[in-house]
């Protein structure tokens, strides 16, 4: 168990925007950061990151927390992992309460000891590959065959599985791993007659890593052609490895892919190591499948820049073509580079050298739609059926983009290769926008018609809403309390003498108001932040520190409320502004000095608030058959009403309607 001077030193040291910056690309706002948010499909920067709060928050999936926090979702690891990874980052030596018992060792999850056995067996296989003759000899000399140095080879952290039945097995047993944990991982199966047997037998392996670099899975190549069986073997889906939301290579491209602010999609794992050992560091593999939703949007979380390379097949390339739909509806910016015929990005890399194919890159990258458009229609040729269909199947791909400029810049294009007007093609385009809108706004419909359970998230109740004024109020002495609690205002006191004024502390001043004349909120997520505060502010010595405290509060709903109304700064104005225009300004000059007022009026108007709720309560009993006597009790409070709300309206200089 890590020692909690170890865990306050990382939640000291670890920086909110340097953490999340490691996984999506951030922009400055003001004192915060922006990006898009990867807990859902956000097309418009929806994810603040609060430097002076420590934490990131979404304002469209509620997802927020700190640095742990955000390692935690974005990597689905547990507290001690994530914990383990900032450590790992900012170099802190990690401390161990006490050394762990066998016991604990035995009741770590599952998750733990897949990802341990992974580990395991990729030392395996390295140590197979270098330091053993078969290896040497069979897959080592393979590799430096096809232009890969030893390196490149360490880089990728590529091993070999011996030939024979049970090796690897046998060695894992020994070393003290479960039979069930190497079923799950799949490096081990069972055959029809129930003895064990290595899964990856006689071939190369290529670790597959998480996006933080942990080893999840593996892809096997055999070595021996003559063999009928497939070329490729890769790891069954466990609880740490889920081949869709896997990038090959992704953990090594990250910081090129920034940077470069462009990312090279491949199919396979040599494609991905050839690239990369010619100096193209920007690129990941899809493993041989179309791109799913989730890589998708591990891609977006890096740049808006997707260029794929397309083997140099016409057969092939048409293919490909159809399976970018996704990408598409992503709203990210799609081109192509076709090889030379007969080429893959594998042996187009080894071909060429490291500038000639960066300079190929760089000099064949074209627009994908118009790729598209001059790839099909060459195709369809002169036949109208096939040129009409063609038409209307870019006008869908069009359709799909989010950006209208973008839109009119691709129908300008379009025209021009099939020669028809602009118009002609507008008018198409315009019905497969509105359709798709329409198809958006039913599904949206139907996913606001499920039971509460299936969404994502509840929502939380913060007390903002324009019919409830008395919740409004409190939700505005609560912002009070949270941002000013511990300022002084000057507060009226009983002097024989005269008018005189003493200072007090804002969050004491609300305090003795409300115990006095015995109010309670409403809304019970107030009055928690109310009670909770007056218990722990008495031990906090700052109003940032105050903040900090709720803004990372363990109950959702709190968090978010203070998240919601501290992580977006206010904007601020000119100090000349309330001079030119006659009005208050958030300059800081002046909110001092506005404080007395503002905190007398919230409270002034709460009251009033209570109060007219009470009145209205009143006259609905006078509509009540009673007797006479309780009329008469019942007059007399409103009567008191009455003149308590025309008291507090003169103070507020308001004029209250009848």
């Amino acid at each position: 168990m890590i020692s909690q001077k170890t865990i306050d030193e990382i939640l000291l040291v670890s920086k909110i925007e340097e953490v999340v910056s490691d996984f999506i690309s951030l922009k400055k706002r003001g004192q915060n950061w922006v990006g898009l948010c990867p807990f859902h499909e956000d097309r418009n920067p929806s994810m603040y990151v609060s430097p002076r709060l420590g934490i990131y928050k979404c304002f469209v999936c509620n997802a927020g927390g700190n640095a742990v926090n955000f390692v935690m979702n974005h990597e689905h690891i547990s507290y001690p992992e994530a914990l383990t990874l900032l450590a790992k980052k900012y170099h802190i030596p990690i401390e161990e309460e006490l050394p762990k018992t066998p016991e604990e060792i035995e009741a770590q999850s599952v998750r733990d000891s897949l990802y341990t056995l992974n580990l395991f067996a990729e030392n395996y296989f390295i140590d197979q590959l270098f330091k053993t003759e078969e290896g040497q000899n069979i897959a080592l000399s393979y590799l430096k065959e096809r232009g890969l140095n030893e390196a490149t080879i360490k880089k990728f952290k590529i091993g070999y599985s011996p030939e024979g039945w049970d090796p690897f097995y046998t060695h894992a047993i020994k070393n003290g791993f479960k039979l069930d944990h190497l079923l799950q991982t799949g490096l081990v199966k069972k055959s029809d007659s129930g003895k064990y047997f290595d899964f990856f037998r006689g071939r190369i392996m290529f670790p597959i890593h998480s996006t933080i670099g942990k080893t999840i899975g593996f892809g096997g190549r055999i070595l021996k052609t003559e063999e009928k069986i497939a070329k490729y073997f890769n790891s069954p889906e466990s609880e740490i490895y889920h081949k869709s939301d896997v990038l090959y290579g992704f953990h090594l491209a990250r910081k090129a892919i920034r940077s470069l602010d462009n990312v090279y999609i491949v199919e396979g794992y040599t494609d991905v190591i050839s690239m990369n050992a010619s100096g193209v560091e920007n690129v990941v593999a899809s493993s041989g499948t179309a791109l799913t939703q989730n890589q998708i949007k591990l891609i977006a979380s890096q740049t808006n820049n997707i260029t794929i390379l397309f083997d140099g097949d016409p057969a092939g390339i048409k293919a490909s073509l159809r399976g970018i739909d996704l990408l598409l509806d992503s709203n990210l910016n799609i081109h192509v580079v076709p090889l030379p015929d007969g080429e893959d990005p594998d042996s187009f890399a080894r071909k060429t050298g490291d500038q000639e194919l960066q300079e190929y890159l760089k000099n064949n990258t074209l627009n994908f739609i118009l790729f598209k458009t001059k790839v099909l229609s060459e195709d369809a040729g002169s036949d109208p059926i096939k040129k009409a269909a063609l038409v209307n199947e870019i006008i869908g791909d069009i359709a799909k983009i989010f950006d209208p400029i973008v839109r009119s810049m691709y129908i300008k294009e379009c025209a021009q290769i099939f020669q028809l007007s602009e118009e002609t093609l507008n008018v198409q385009l315009r019905k497969r926008v509105w359709k798709n809108i329409n198809q958006n706004k039913t599904e949206k419909r139907e996913v606001e018609e499920l039971p509460v359970e299936h969404h994502h998230q509840s929502t939380i109740q913060t007390g903002i809403t324009d019919v409830d004024l008395i919740e409004n109020n409190e939700r505005l002495i609560i912002l009070l309390l949270l941002k000013y609690g511990m300022y002084e205002v000057d507060v009226e006191i009983d002097d024989p003498k005269g008018v005189s004024y003493d200072k007090c502390r804002i969050d004491q001043l609300l305090f003795d108001e409300f115990h006095d004349q015995q109010i309670c909120f409403s809304n019970p997520l107030f009055q928690k932040i109310y009670e909770e505060y007056a218990f722990v502010a008495p031990n906090i010595d700052s109003q940032e520190k105050i903040i900090l405290y709720f803004t990372n509060h363990s109950d959702e709903a709190i968090n978010h409320f203070v998240a919601q109304n501290f992580v977006k700064e206010d904007p601020e104005y000119s100090k000349y502004w309330n001079l030119r225009f006659d009005t208050s300004t958030r300059y800081a000059d002046n909110n001092i000095h506005k404080l007395n007022n503002d905190v007398e009026s919230t409270i002034h108007m709460f009251k009033l608030r209570l109060l007219e709720k009470y009145q209205s309560f009143l006259v609905k009993e006078l509509k009540v058959e009673m007797t006479d006597e309780h009329i008469d009790k019942i007059l007399d409070k409103l009567d008191q009403v009455n003149s308590r709300i025309e008291e507090i309206s003169s103070r507020l200089k308001i004029v209250i309607t009848k």
